[in-house]
């Protein structure tokens, strides 16, 4: 009699805490090169995921459930970002657990962070561009990307900097579970609903906001770009991003004991 092979076990809990310190050291050794070609292609991505949120949006309205639909539809982003193996600013916060542990040089985060963060910007003004050449911002497109963008700056910098952390929380839970995930499907399924949650709510996520924000300026090529608010934006949601994913990729690891307690498998 032959007994099928049992599909592989989903990885959960500790055993995912285990595994993520080397998961993570390991993005930050591509060579330089390589890093920013998979750092533009995810901000590429993501800017796909910010283009489907807003023809979701389009002549919609306002209400919860076309929100909640906006954010099922921009999570496809970062599924493509976890099943292509791109690289995300966003979701590299969480090497700080390497670094803690020992398994990854500060300084090789902070210039993987750089070189992933530059990335990401480029391919996401790069897809912004070329989705308003393709004449994709008319009509009710240009209308959802004009009033999210003018929503996004006219939050205060610590309204921003707090959103991006709970941003961050919820798109670094989405690509906790996801990396360690057997399959892709499991991977998609993982992704869909904390990315829902972060896109339903409003919150500030500096990559998708590289793409949101020139979307909703090319959208309204008569009104003068609101630069410094732009930036403002970038650099107050990219602080509470960091805070956000490395404020849980610690956490989870300390409740599992894989840092900072007796016996745990790594000390910090």
């Amino acid at each position: 009699m032959i007994i099928a092979d049992q599909p592989p076990k989903d990885p959960v809990g500790e055993a995912i805490a285990e595994a993520a310190p080397d998961l993570l050291a390991s993005k930050a050794g591509h060579a330089w090169p390589r890093m920013l070609v998979l750092a533009i292609l995810a901000g590429v991505f993501i800017a796909f995921g910010s283009i489907a949120s807003l023809v979701a949006q389009a002549g919609m309205g306002d209400g919860g459930a076309v929100q909640i639909l906006a954010g099922a539809a921009f999570s496809v982003g970062l599924m493509l970002v976890m099943v292509v193996g791109a690289e995300l600013f966003t979701g590299n916060t969480l090497m700080v657990l390497p670094m803690v542990t020992g398994d990854l040089a500060v300084g090789r985060m902070l210039g993987a962070w750089a070189m992933v963060w530059t990335g990401n910007f480029i391919g996401s003004l790069l897809a912004a561009l070329l989705f308003w050449g393709a004449g994709g911002l008319v009509d009710g497109v240009a209308d959802a990307a004009i009033s999210l963008a003018d929503g996004k700056l006219d939050k205060t910098p610590i309204a921003t900097f707090c959103s991006g952390i709970l941003a961050n929380v919820l798109v670094c839970l989405a690509v906790w579970m996801a990396m360690a995930a057997p399959s892709i499907v499991a991977k998609l399924l993982v992704i869909l609903g904390p990315v829902t949650i972060f896109v339903a709510a409003g919150l500030e996520h500096s990559i998708a906001n590289m793409s949101i924000l020139p979307l909703g300026w090319l959208a309204d090529p008569l009104a003068a770009p609101d630069l410094a608010n732009g930036l403002s934006n970038l650099a107050f949601s990219t602080l509470g991003n960091i805070v956000g994913g490395a404020s849980l990729a610690l956490a989870i690891a300390y409740g599992h004991s894989i840092v900072g307690k007796p016996g745990s498998a790594r000390k910090a």
